[in-house]
């Protein structure tokens, strides 16, 4: 059950998956989920006929305009990207880039991120991006969250969306994404 009424992870990763179909109606299992002679075990995806994992690379080039999110005057974000894969069990991962010190207007990090994926039709990939902060819990930048099926390969600005999942306008991130079979 979700609370629609608290913003947070949860609501993000709704949002994320029902995105797909401009928020409306509902989306329709995979057909290795629906087909009834079949049974999917999400704890062994390669046991699946259709079985095809995958590698997702994900070059975090630059972000542009991140907002201040410290309410102190002479406060600079020190922007990191954390990327989250959801799905079944096998594929959750997260991973993040290094922090740029005092750059929320055009870090550039051109780090390289790298996830193997077992069930790409039920992953959903999240971009979180946060202020760094050393001495306590990182602060709350803004993120994205989409089904891996939406993804397209090639270069794409990623905008950001507010902890209400409002656009932060014109914040955004620069990404290069490639989606390759598992060998």
């Amino acid at each position: 059950a979700l609370n629609f009424q608290t913003a947070g992870e949860g609501m993000d990763l709704n949002d994320g998956l029902f995105s797909q179909n401009g928020r409306c109606g509902y989306v329709l299992k995979p057909g290795f989920m629906r087909d009834h002679d079949k049974r999917f075990d999400p704890d062994l995806p390669q046991k699946r006929d259709d079985y095809h994992p995958i590698v997702l690379t994900i070059q975090v080039i630059s972000g542009q305009q991140l907002p201040k999110v410290n309410i102190k005057e002479d406060s600079i974000v020190d922007p990191l990207v954390r990327v989250e894969i959801h799905g079944v069990l096998m594929d959750q991962a997260k991973q993040e880039t290094r922090y740029i010190e005092n750059n929320g207007f055009n870090p550039l990090w051109n780090d390289t991120l790298r996830f193997n994926i077992h069930t790409p039709e039920l992953a959903l990939v999240r971009f979180v991006v946060e202020d760094y902060d050393k001495t306590s819990k990182n602060d709350f930048v803004g993120q994205f969250t989409l089904p891996l099926s939406c993804m397209q390969q090639g270069y794409r600005h990623i905008h950001l969306l507010s902890r209400d999942g409002t656009r932060i306008s014109p914040s955004s991130l620069f990404v290069h994404v490639r989606i390759t079979d598992l060998e």
